[in-house]
């Protein structure tokens, strides 16, 4: 009777352990294809990669769901449409980063009753674009940066990061699309 009641308490854990899931969130990807296309008078875009690794210290860009670079990339594929027969356009990647900084928190015993601010996440994009004629003259550039920062709350679970990480990289990558275009307007002769 001793060894049902070990198997029955056996199968019951591990019934039980396969039975819970971890919650599971699927964010959208972070697409730009509901705007109109820019279309560019050059036969080919090329993105060129100045920004750095995003590995170490206070980058954790390799946290968020879609990262500043992965946004940027995704905004050159929906955006910019090569329209010309020769001439290129260099879309140069100087920044597309996210810091995060640990606040100070309240400590001791008022520090278990307190809910503090305990890291505050910025997100940062900075990208040129240049036109060369079929002789590899420069005629033209237009740049834009935009930036976007918030505190998350020492008792955020996974799920709400992931959520806010995302707002954070779509809501800095609608700033950067506004005065990006804005730019071209001013700078680049648009067909």
């Amino acid at each position: 009777m001793k060894n049902w009641l070990i198997a029955f308490v056996a199968l019951f854990v591990v019934t039980g352990c396969t039975q819970s899931s971890v919650p599971v969130q699927n964010l959208p990807e972070i697409t730009f294809k509901h705007l109109k296309p820019i279309a560019l008078d050059v036969a080919v875009i090329d993105v060129v990669d100045q920004s750095s690794d995003g590995m170490g210290g206070k980058h954790v860009e390799h946290l968020f769901p879609t990262a500043p670079k992965t946004a940027v990339h995704n905004w050159v594929r929906d955006r910019l449409v090569a329209t010309g027969t020769s001439g290129s356009a260099r879309v140069i990647i100087n920044d597309a980063s996210a810091l995060e900084e640990k606040l100070k928190t309240t400590s001791g015993i008022k520090g278990v009753f307190t809910n503090d601010q305990s890291e505050r996440y910025t997100t940062n994009v900075d990208v040129r674009i240049e036109l060369f004629d079929a002789a590899n003259t420069l005629t033209g550039f237009a740049s834009a940066k935009a930036t976007r920062s918030k505190t998350f709350a020492e008792d955020f679970t996974l799920l709400e990061r992931e959520k806010a990480w995302f707002d954070l990289v779509e809501q800095m990558m609608a700033d950067f699309d506004k005065v990006m275009v804005e730019n071209m307007k001013a700078r680049l002769k648009l067909k």
